[in-house]
């Protein structure tokens, strides 16, 4: 899709009845050492990690992968080829918006782009939705589709560092209403968002921040919202 960004999709039997209702959504892929087949019993043993899922249909199972060049995830995804397995479990804890919100504020690095873009699809028409991404390469910039009345901003960072989201998110419009907030980014991130959206009175109920990855820690996921 671009220099950092892969997409891949799976296929087989297997995913016959899943389902992903949540725009926020994690499974978790378990990979085989390089070179290696899949072994027949079970995930036990192998490199894993959590992917939100791009886009799921009968048997297909669409995930976007970031290619950072570290962990088994980005190291398989960038020498995937077609006949290449791997196990998939979930996802669970699925987390569902009730209700229609009257504005909708997205933000987050590439890692949170797949459940941007989910949340941004079902945003109805003439709604405001206000969405900032972090790159650290102008590449890797990607089209953001929605019906509603839509703002995308790129903001430019330096290895991941959530620092110049946070400075956008701090100009990001206000808008009438009771609003729904998501923001995923690195860890350091979740803080200083939690304070931006306290400071403007959008509890707990009406937004999800999230670290989905931490600076020199190889397998993290916060699972809070």
């Amino acid at each position: 899709m671009t220099p950092s960004y892969r997409r891949i999709t799976f296929e087989g039997s297997e995913l016959t009845g899943f389902a992903s209702e949540g725009a926020d959504d994690h499974i978790r892929i378990f990979f085989p050492a390089p070179g290696q087949p899949l072994p027949s019993d079970g995930p036990q043993g192998l490199e894993s990690r959590e992917y939100t899922p791009a886009a799921a249909a009968s048997n297909l199972l669409t995930v976007d992968f970031v290619l950072h060049g570290e962990g088994p995830g980005s190291k398989w995804a960038a020498g995937a080829k077609p006949g290449d397995e791997v196990w998939i479990g979930g996802p669970r804890g699925t987390m569902v918006v009730d209700g229609e919100p009257h504005w909708w504020l997205l933000a987050g690095d590439l890692t949170a782009l797949p459940a941007i873009r989910r949340f941004a699809a079902r945003v109805p028409q003439g709604v405001p939705v206000d969405v900032y991404l972090t790159s650290d390469d102008k590449a890797d910039e990607q089209e953001i589709t929605s019906l509603g009345d839509l703002s995308v901003t790129w903001v430019r960072s330096v290895d991941g560092n959530p620092s110049a989201l946070i400075a956008a998110l701090e100009e990001s419009p206000r808008h009438e209403g009771d609003g729904f907030a998501f923001i995923a980014a690195e860890s350091s991130a979740v803080r200083p968002a939690r304070a931006l959206l306290a400071e403007r009175g959008i509890g707990a109920d009406h937004c999800v921040v999230k670290g989905y990855w931490k600076r020199s820690v190889s397998d993290f996921h916060d699972h809070t919202h």
